[in-house]
């Protein structure tokens, strides 16, 4: 599993709690350790997921209330939780005939028994592969036609359905860090096949369709840009934020909060707030911004936290309101794959849009990872493709295809 390792956790008592709880506020200081939830699919009958699609809060914007944090406070070890999602049209379609592109396989549902480890009778193709998508896609992107097939359908669906994933670990990690834990483990890592999984990587054994190591879904990439990062940042509900630093080092620098009106016009500076931070763990600030009188259909937030060297300790795009809410235009993205690598190996991608485009996801057969990837493009940027073999340069240029969120409006 990949994780946030404990620091340090206070040793008042060997007692651990098990628990479904979602975000965690003041803990009975002998509670040193929580489980779950582990947010799996539903919506169609599989052979770990029911038919009932069962519902849940999209969590859009977080609550945070402000909290002490601190080694000198009681503190929580959260052992693991996850969300389950498929993965890519790359990584799943070469395990299906093109008739069964779809995540309910295009065929008429199977009859499953009760229990966790379900035995379904049918021809449907989907029904084996582990955990649905509906309930996950629903709550996040609206009413749906889960049962479309073919290419565009399939790609659709399973760009929906990672970056539901990914939105669900987001509000639950961000609202675990505005508390007292100092150990994060998610569930989990990496794919053990193309299914309805919990990984944050695909699939990595070399086979059609697959990245030698995995490919990053979009979840992995926020990981990496905002949620694991040492310095923490995030706003929430009546624009109550947090800065926290759980890094070795101080942080010194601003924290930078910017409204992006979906329509492509003028960008604001809500917030610019110098912070000095001692070394963490669980060195925190918390700060306001003002957000009521924004449109949460038709703006997006972008939090920063910058040091003084320049450095971006932190990049977060904060939803107002669920995707499915949002007034989104239609953005026509546009790519360029440099004709050759950089010194380092990696490859430039030059990307531009008319109007903003949201959770800007590209993809490749070439066997490597982006040094960005489901991101807010607002104009012209270049990103790397970071190769896992050499020579990916042709791969990449034949096979890089991009998604976002008005691409499947």
């Amino acid at each position: 599993p990949l994780g946030l390792l404990p620091r340090a956790v206070r040793p008042d008592s060997i007692q651990r709690m098990w628990t479904g709880q979602r975000g965690f506020g003041a803990m009975d200081p002998p509670t040193i350790e929580t489980h779950g939830p582990y947010l799996g699919g539903s919506g169609f009958d599989t052979v770990n997921g029911a038919a009932p699609s069962i519902a849940f809060d999209a969590n859009i914007p977080i609550n945070i209330t402000p909290v002490a944090t601190g080694l000198q406070y009681p503190n929580v070890y959260a052992s693991e939780f996850g969300c389950s999602t498929f993965s890519s049209f790359e990584s799943m379609s070469p395990t299906l005939l093109p008739q069964h592109w779809g995540i309910h396989g295009g065929a008429p549902p199977d009859n499953c028994s009760a229990g966790w480890e379900r035995v379904c009778t049918g021809g449907n193709a989907m029904a084996q592969r582990n955990h649905p998508c509906d309930n996950i896609i629903t709550v996040y992107f609206g009413a749906y036609d889960f049962d479309a097939v073919g290419e565009q359908a399939f790609k659709k669906q399973l760009y929906h359905c990672m970056l539901g994933q990914a939105l669900e670990m987001k509000s639950d990690i961000e609202e675990r860090r505005a508390t007292n834990q100092f150990g994060i483990v998610i569930w989990q890592l990496g794919e053990v096949w193309p299914t309805g999984g919990w990984g944050s990587i695909e699939y990595g054994t070399p086979v059609q369709g697959q990245v030698i190591g995995g490919r990053w879904k979009p979840l992995h990439y926020l990981l990496k840009s905002t949620l694991f990062t040492d310095v923490g940042l995030a706003c929430g509900v009546g624009g109550q934020c947090l800065v926290k630093n759980d890094g070795p080092a101080p942080f010194n620098g601003t924290v930078t909060v910017t409204v992006v009106p979906l329509d492509g016009s003028a960008q604001s500076t809500l917030l610019r707030l110098p912070v000095d931070l001692a070394a963490g763990p669980g060195v925190s600030q918390w700060f306001t911004i003002q957000s009521a009188g924004l449109s949460a259909a038709d703006v997006v937030l972008v939090a920063e936290a910058k040091a003084v060297n320049g450095q971006i300790a932190n990049h977060n795009v904060l939803l107002l309101t669920p995707p499915k809410n949002l007034h989104v235009h239609a953005a026509k993205v546009t790519f360029r794959v440099s004709t050759s690598p950089n010194p380092d190996g990696s490859i430039d991608i030059i990307a531009t849009t008319d109007v903003p485009a949201l959770y800007v996801v590209f993809t490749t057969l070439a066997h490597g990872r982006f040094s960005d990837n489901a991101f807010l493009l607002t104009g012209p940027r270049t990103i790397q493709f970071i190769p896992f073999l050499p020579n990916q340069l042709s791969t990449l240029q034949t096979t890089l295809r991009v998604e976002h969120l008005s691409t499947y409006l």
